[in-house]
């Protein structure tokens, strides 16, 4: 049935993009959009786990979704996205981008023969020349009149330069020092609460400790329930325990670390990649048991 419909659409898109008066990119938009989410739709995919795929935004997927052309870059690279949509879909991504209209910018038609350009006579041509070796000569002396002023003034200027600079140095070195220590107790402070939240144990078989190093969405399922669908500040640890599994999904298996069972965090994958890690109680190793 899905394939009928779509078969439906790519042959009406043609039959319109080959009468004489072509629909408005706008409307070509929301008509391949509207195909996309029905598809998305009957198959149970949420545009949460498309982005994942595609490394495309979730906001851009539903401009297309949607048919807001204005909230979407040039035509080329619309058709691009577009593309790699619907073969994330798979379906046939170059037929869909096709549907999307690229105008070419308009060409000027008018031409400025050689014979209609207006032509300067010799006396013009003196006066022209005459006008401007006046101008030349009236710049050139008032810039060698004014040369002396902007010398001492420009002087000035370095001097008082150097004097703020000066200061703003000293400033910077006193800022620093403090900040060095202020740095060093917090760095103090952030591994000792760090270690005692690793060391916390709620004696569930299965313990996971995820912190985020980079920005990147994630997914975590619970004993088959999810419990958390998002993305959270750079720095943050969260740990999650299970009786039976614990599935991970991440957009950028490079910017999570995961620890198991108050183990050795590890990062999940490599940057820029999605992936997904599933820990089991029955699978684990006496040493990956919680003490």
């Amino acid at each position: 049935m899905t394939k009928n419909l779509l078969f439906l659409f790519l042959k009406t898109t043609k039959q319109k993009l080959h009468s004489q008066e072509p629909e408005p990119p706008q409307k070509k938009l929301a008509e391949i959009g509207a195909q996309l989410r029905q598809y998305r739709e009957q198959n149970s995919i949420s545009l949460d786990k498309v982005a994942v795929v595609t490394m495309i935004r979730r906001n851009i997927l539903q401009a297309i979704e949607e048919g807001q052309l204005d909230q979407l870059p040039e035509p080329v690279y619309t058709q691009g996205l577009i593309k790699r949509y619907a073969e994330a879909m798979g379906l046939d991504g170059t037929q869909f981008a096709y549907f999307l209209p690229i105008k070419a910018p308009p060409r000027s038609s008018t031409k400025l023969s050689w014979e209609n350009r207006p032509q300067l006579r010799p006396m013009h041509l003196y006066l022209f020349y005459t006008f401007l070796i006046i101008c030349s000569v009236n710049g050139l002396s008032q810039l060698m009149a004014s040369s002396g002023t902007v010398k001492n003034r420009a002087a000035t200027e370095e001097i008082a330069l150097g004097q703020q600079e000066q200061a703003r140095l000293l400033a910077e070195a006193s800022t620093a020092s403090k900040n060095q220590t202020t740095d060093s107790y917090e760095a103090v402070e952030a591994a000792r609460t760090g270690q005692k939240s690793l060391d916390k144990s709620g004696g569930k078989p299965v313990m996971v400790s995820v912190t985020w190093k980079a920005e990147s969405w994630m997914q975590v399922e619970v004993d088959g329930k999810i419990e958390f669908e998002g993305i959270l500040p750079i720095g943050t640890v969260r740990t999650w325990q299970a009786d039976r599994k614990l599935v991970v999904l991440a957009g950028n298996a490079g910017g999570i670390m995961i620890a198991l069972n108050n183990g050795q965090a590890e990062l999940l994958g490599a940057p820029g990649v999605p992936k997904e890690a599933v820990f089991q109680a029955d699978e684990l190793k006496p040493s990956e048991k919680p003490k």
